[in-house]
């Protein structure tokens, strides 16, 4: 018996350009299985959608539905056309002209963001965290701002005023201080409109989108009314979307790292094909965010080895499809900026990078993506710099190959001051700026510091230099007036569960 789709799905297969490392986790046999079998699941077994618009959507279209339940059962064909219309490049734009922006693409450059949507922050040294400021809100964006591996600002949601506006408040803040693209985490679909009205401002003449969002599929197989209602509103004002699933396999999704992808990407093609019915054509990105159960703890992890090779398949899978990819990035369990930390975010955050997810996040958390850390994430953003050089692979052409300035310099001689080495120097190598490259001695002499304490001493240079203000007067002012619009508005909002 044939699989559902597997005739129409070899459409969607891509090859990578040459030039760029790539590894493969799933050979095109296991890519075209996890397919076939994904598109079952949502066929035979359904998927609750709690967002009464969307159900209709899919009911009209054609998708068999079970309204007592809230489950719908969606027919390949459906998903088919959703991954046809679905756009094969997004861009995200910075807050001017020459500011520099996000283009996600299959084997397009490859960026980093911060984590998003958290509200708790872990002091230098502190033993324990403490609820997001305000404060602690700008210092994150100018940190950020200062930051050159750490191309997209994620939210950070202080603690001190009412939750139902928080993530218009926290952009609100942030938008001060830097002119690079944001990442928020979705909530509502008011909450959404607020933030475009917000970006408009900011924006003044320049290029819109300024915002991406990340919707979320609550595993197993259902989709809230919140996620969902913020990616259909999202998709009306031309916000792209990064539809997510954060299954836990072994708890939320099968035991076993194939199972569980192929539950991910159910769970996606199912937000992808709600995005594409309502909107043809509207900006998505595929960003899976798998997770695994630490059984002897009892504790979901983001950061084990499984969670790595689970977001590299899934990277494929997006990669097949075509469509921008996004993963969770370098991630760790651990609660404080230790050893533990940086081998956990390289075990989980490399091969999805190396499978060539264009966009890659994780920054500056800790604590399975529960708290941040300033000085975390300075780390992180020179963890993104040694990872993206790796990824980049090796030029190989009449100029790399260096035949003239091997010929030059000839036998016992060195190439540090030859032309060959001034002109590509730069390029070539990945300078790190908080590595130690001291003697012993050296090091010593100049304070016996680690890397905790160089990426703390990065956080206060940064933060004690004056503010750089990237909105006009006018413009503060029209932002103040609509977060207290939005404030009066949301707070009266009731988002069913």
């Amino acid at each position: 018996m044939q699989e559902v789709g597997a005739a129409s799905s070899q459409t969607y297969h891509k090859t990578r350009s040459a030039g760029s490392l790539r590894i493969s986790i799933l050979d095109e046999a296991h890519i075209e299985y996890i397919h076939t079998r994904s598109l079952r699941v949502l066929e035979e077994v359904g998927i609750v959608i709690r967002y009464p618009p969307a159900r209709q959507l899919l009911q009209i279209a054609g998708a068999r539905t079970d309204e007592a339940r809230q489950r719908v059962y969606i027919p390949h064909r459906l998903v088919e056309l959703a991954l046809q219309s679905a756009p094969r490049r997004v861009t995200v734009y910075g807050g001017h002209p020459a500011a520099r922006g996000c283009h996600l693409y299959l084997d397009g450059p490859q960026y980093a963001r911060t984590t998003t949507g958290l509200n708790w922050i872990l002091d230098h040294r502190a033993a324990r965290r403490r609820p997001v400021t305000a404060k602690d809100t700008v210092n994150w964006t100018r940190l950020i701002h200062r930051l050159p591996n750490i191309h997209l600002a994620g939210s950070l949601i202080d603690q001190e005023a009412a939750s139902r506006a928080a993530e218009v408040r926290c952009l609100a803040r942030m938008v001060h201080h830097t002119d690079k693209p944001f990442v928020f985490s979705a909530f509502s679909g008011e909450g959404m409109r607020w933030l475009w009205r917000m970006s408009q401002v900011a924006q003044g003449n320049g290029r819109l989108p300024r915002l991406m969002v990340l919707s979320s599929v609550n595993s197993p197989l259902t989709y809230g009314w919140g996620q969902c209602e913020a990616a259909m509103v999202s998709a009306e004002l031309g916000i792209p979307v990064l539809f997510n699933s954060s299954a836990v396999a072994g708890v939320t999704a099968p035991v076993t790292l194939a199972g569980a992808v192929v539950q991910i990407n159910a769970e996606m093609l199912a937000a992808l094909t709600i995005i594409q019915l309502h909107r043809p054509g509207a900006p998505v990105v595929y960003a899976a965010h798998p997770m695994a159960f630490d059984m002897r703890a009892g504790m979901a992890s983001i950061s084990v080895a499984e969670v790595g090779l689970m977001s590299a398949a899934c990277v494929q899978m997006g990669r097949y499809y075509g469509l921008p990819t996004a993963s969770n990035g370098i991630c760790t369990d651990t609660c404080t900026p230790d050893a533990m930390a940086t081998l956990e975010k390289w075990a989980s955050g490399y091969l999805p990078a190396i499978a060539g997810a264009n966009l890659n996040g994780g920054a500056g958390s800790l604590a399975c993506v529960g708290t941040v850390s300033l000085e975390q994430l300075v780390i992180d953003s020179d963890l993104y710099g040694h990872i993206f050089r790796q990824a980049r692979g090796l030029t190989v052409d009449e100029e790399t190959l260096a035949f003239d300035a091997i010929a030059r310099v000839g036998p016992g001689r060195d190439y540090l001051i030859d032309e060959h080495t001034l002109r590509h120097f730069r390029e070539e190598f990945y300078f790190s700026s908080l590595a130690n490259r001291l003697s012993a001695p050296a090091w010593e002499a100049a304070g016996s510091r680690d890397t905790l304490e160089r990426a703390h001493q990065v956080v206060e240079e940064i933060l004690a230099q004056p503010e750089t203000r990237f909105l006009s007067e006018e413009q503060s002012r029209e932002i103040d007036r609509l977060l207290k619009a939005a404030e009066e508005t949301l707070a009266t909002l009731e988002i069913p569960t």
